[in-house]
């Protein structure tokens, strides 16, 4: 069974406004009472430098200058800023999962993912005299497999304040529903975040020393942070020092008891190692986790489409649409299942469904069947 490992991604371009709110959150686990981060062995090591996430260049002061202000007031306003960042006439941001970058190279580039933009966003404001803040969308986990890796997506935007209004900047286009739940990060944690996505990004092209150093870099600005743990686990599986890797996962659930990812490669562990207790012990938690989560039943869909078990692959498809019926992406997976087993019309009219759903008319035009 693949790893599984969090990085933060996004998904398009939106913009929405929402009155102030506060948002109580509860205090974390003491730093002294977590273990200290366990070394990578026989690697070599790699010196991970400082990077200023929120650096601003001449160029984005001179936007700020042309867009920051309205009519002539000598007074930033929040909106006209954020219109001219999300408007692809005046500043043509390209939406790239892949590419996680410093503020001011992504204004440089044009290009990042949700950390990234978002970074951008809170830089100008900032430097604008605004208000502005980090926020983590606390959504469904994606799972996605890359080089038998399955990525665990987070989701993050911005928030800029003017007056009583706080304005929310999404590179996605996802819709905000009314069961969403937020909360802010600070700056700390956002850098933390930055140099899990680049440790993410190195373990997918194999290079565990490399991404052990950015994690370990991550897990040093913050030691709280679960999703970190469990990455820094899969890098000590990887290099054979098990013992390690089941301290990082226990540590990931001691900070988040419903830590997916965690408690996903834990009982992997168990199961490969011969810990046949301790999965059992394990496996409701898991099988819960799993069942809530659409799209981890999309993935075991793919796969299923993958190992040519067509039947089963419907079955998987069809309970992730009904998950989520708003979700492109599962429509399109039980089309292609349903192809598969036999039943063109059926995949057909999953198809189309998946095509209105889809968000852009490039993601539409990608949508199509074998031989269609």
């Amino acid at each position: 069974m693949a790893d599984s490992i969090s990085k933060t991604t996004g998904f398009r371009a939106f913009l929405a406004f929402a009155f102030s709110a506060l948002v109580a959150s509860c205090a974390g686990l003491p730093i002294q009472s977590l273990p200290d981060i366990p070394e990578l062995k026989n690697q070599p090591t790699h010196d991970i430098p400082d990077v200023d996430l929120l650096a601003v260049s001449p160029d984005m002061k001179d936007f700020i200058d042309r867009h920051a202000y309205e009519g002539g007031s000598s007074t930033p306003n929040a909106w006209t800023l954020a219109y001219a960042v999300m408007s692809p006439h005046s500043l043509r941001f390209e939406y790239d999962p892949q590419t996680t970058l410093p503020a001011d190279r992504a204004f440089r580039k044009g290009k990042g993912n949700c950390l990234t933009f978002s970074a951008m966003m809170i830089a100008m404001a900032r430097e604008a005299g605004l208000e502005a803040n980090f926020q983590e969308v606390e959504i469904q986990p994606e799972w996605t497999n890359v080089n038998d890796t399955m990525l665990v997506s987070k989701h993050v935007n911005a928030t800029v304040h003017q007056k009583f209004l706080e304005y929310t900047i999404d590179v996605s286009r996802r819709k905000n529903r009314t069961d969403d739940r937020t909360r802010k990060m600070s700056d700390t944690e956002a850098l933390a975040q930055f140099y899990n996505n680049l440790g993410a990004e190195a373990l997918i092209e194999a290079n565990n020393a490399l991404a052990y150093a950015y994690f370990r870099k991550a897990l040093e600005l913050d030691r709280r942070l679960d999703y970190i743990w469990s990455n820094i686990g899969v890098i000590l599986r990887r290099n054979g020092q098990t013992d390690e890797a089941v301290l990082a996962y226990r540590t990931a659930l001691q900070l988040e008891p419903d830590q997916a990812v965690a408690l996903n490669n834990l009982y992997v562990i168990f199961s490969e190692d011969g810990d046949l207790e301790a999965a059992a012990a394990m496996q409701p938690r898991v099988e819960r986790n799993q069942r809530k989560n659409p799209w981890y039943v999309q993935f075991l869909a793919e796969s299923a489409i993958e190992d040519q078990r067509y039947r089963e692959a419907v079955s998987l498809a069809k309970r992730a649409v009904r998950m989520d019926r708003d979700e492109y992406r599962f429509h399109y997976t039980l089309a292609r299942s349903q192809h598969f087993a036999g039943n063109d019309r059926l995949a057909l009219e999953s198809l189309e469904r998946a095509r209105k759903l889809a968000p852009t008319s490039g993601e539409r035009d990608s949508l199509t069947l074998p031989g269609g």
